[in-house]
């Protein structure tokens, strides 16, 4: 998105945002809000007031044009999950639940591409970053000589 946005200014305006750190990072911030608004809605609008040169940055955007603009990462995301299944040994029936975590995962095709590999729906009753955080605590006390805690 951020290659196709720069792309589109700099057509437009003549300059390029994508080689200007300052504007660089102002239209990532940009792309992060309207990438979790297209989680919840059809269509979000990117909005970058002054970005370069005095010139604004309006688009709107599908989520359908997303998806075809992270069609590549969805592939290898779901080579990357039947490698996990094989690599657990386990059926996938025989698996109870499956548990989203993570921005990541909140992408509609994201969440599809989980369940049919699954072969089950999957629920998000945990805080994502919360849980992240608190694994990595138990990880990293589980692997210190300072502390006692049984492993998992």
């Amino acid at each position: 998105m951020f290659e196709l946005l720069g792309g589109e200014f700099a057509k437009k305006y003549g300059c390029d945002p994508r080689k200007n750190v300052r504007c660089r990072l102002r239209l990532l911030d940009s792309i992060e809000k309207v990438r979790k608004l297209l989680t919840s809605n059809k269509e979000a609008d990117v909005h970058c007031e002054a970005l370069m040169e005095d010139e604004d940055l309006h688009r709107s955007i599908k989520r359908d044009e997303l998806e075809e603009l992270i069609a590549p990462f969805i592939t290898d995301f779901r080579a990357c999950l039947d490698e996990a299944i094989a690599k657990i040994g386990i059926a996938t029936d025989k698996i109870h639940s499956i548990e989203l975590v993570g921005e990541a995962t909140r992408i509609p095709c994201c969440i599809a591409q989980i369940e049919e590999a699954f072969g089950k729906s999957s629920s998000r009753t945990l805080n994502s970053t919360d849980c992240i955080a608190r694994g990595c605590a138990l990880q990293a006390a589980m692997l210190s000589p300072n502390f006692q805690v049984a492993n998992f």
